[in-house]
């Protein structure tokens, strides 16, 4: 009974750890996104609704680009919390040992693994995927569009549009519109919603139309132009991260190299990543060591944090090395076990002799 509280009180302190950092870093990530994403509206046309839409869509990417550092930090923070309240010595008064102890933070890690399995595998790809749906339904918004005055923007394939002024509220002023074999420049302009779409009335303008032999000039007091022959620009084919696992599993044997590559990598790091999770909690159970006698306490634990670092780091290029070839994969994945089974016993001969 007694150890199902300490459990329970170990989960509870690293959850809420956890999420106070995930949530930070995540959010501040996330603000960053939304503003370099706001192309999707003043460049490409997107209506505001589905930028926000699509900005939530993007959130279980962001927490899966940052778990593996969230935890890492999680566990620094929780040991470094029981350290400064002297409620690890009281673990060790109480008779609770060391390898108890690493053995709750190695359950709490399992925990932890399936959940960034989940994220990775299903719940990621699959918001990503939405998204991108979105994205492809999404219909043109030709007043975000004008939103950047006196600039060329285009918004469409095969489209180019100049406003010299724009009131925000659908007045525009020197309008400069520009096709393959067209151009339309008015005094005037403004958006008119029709049938729940904007459409762009012209005022008080010229248009130049180019045929095989000539170039016609026409004058117009007011017309409309039409925008249903155009296509937003936006990537409608869903990249390898936004497949699902199976869907790349089934195409690992592309016929194009490159692409077979990008898909064994995206397998590589939704499966294989998340087994860091058990190397990290392993080099965070050596700051459980307190004997300052026989180890510099300090040095040790700056000797962690830089090897988590390193880790992190490293473990970027061996996966984009990992998807190579399938022998690369097997390096990869043995690699991981390897680190993982040799902390594993530098950890337990450390605890063993510690007090010897």
């Amino acid at each position: 009974m007694f150890k199902n509280k300490i459990f329970s009180y170990f989960f509870i302190e690293f959850v809420k750890v956890f999420l106070l950092i995930t949530l930070s870093l995540s959010i501040l990530i996330w603000i960053t996104q939304a503003a370099r994403l706001l192309d999707l509206v003043t460049e490409f046309g997107n209506p505001i609704s589905t930028y926000i839409k699509y900005l939530f869509f993007i959130y279980p990417k962001i927490l899966e680009n940052i778990y593996l550092l969230c935890f890492s930090i999680s566990i620094f923070f929780l040991f470094a919390k029981f350290e400064n309240s002297k409620e690890i010595n009281i673990y060790w008064m109480s008779g609770i040992s060391k390898r108890k102890i690493i053995k709750i933070i190695l359950l709490i890690s399992l925990i932890l693994f399936f959940l960034y399995l989940l994220i990775s595998t299903l719940i990621s790809p699959f918001s990503l995927l939405k998204g991108r749906q979105l994205l492809a339904n999404s219909k043109f918004s030709l007043i975000n569009s004008l939103v950047k005055e006196q600039n060329f923007n285009t918004p469409l394939k095969g489209l180019t549009i100049y406003v010299g002024d724009n009131d925000k509220k659908g007045k525009l002023k020197r309008v400069f519109i520009y096709e393959k074999s067209r151009t339309i420049y008015a005094k005037y302009g403004e958006v008119i919603e029709f049938n729940n779409n904007n459409i762009l009335k012209l005022y008080d303008g010229i248009t130049h139309e180019k045929d095989a032999e000539n170039i016609n000039i026409i004058s117009f007091k007011d017309t409309i132009f039409d925008f249903s022959e155009y296509q937003l620009q936006n990537i409608t084919h869903p990249k390898f991260n936004e497949r699902s696992l199976i869907w790349l599993i089934n195409n690992l044997n592309n016929e194009d190299i490159k692409k077979r590559n990008e898909i064994r990598e995206e397998v590589n790091k939704r499966t294989l990543k998340p087994f860091l999770i058990f190397i990290i909690a392993s080099l965070g159970c050596f700051l459980l060591y307190s004997n300052e006698d026989k180890v510099n306490i300090k040095k040790l634990r700056l000797t962690i944090y830089i090897l988590v670092i390193v880790l992190l780091i490293l473990n970027q290029s061996l996966i984009g090395m990992s998807s190579q070839s399938i022998i690369h994969t097997y390096f990869y994945s043995l690699f991981l076990l390897t680190l993982f089974l040799t902390i594993a016993l530098v950890l337990n001969n450390t605890i063993k002799l510690e007090y010897s």
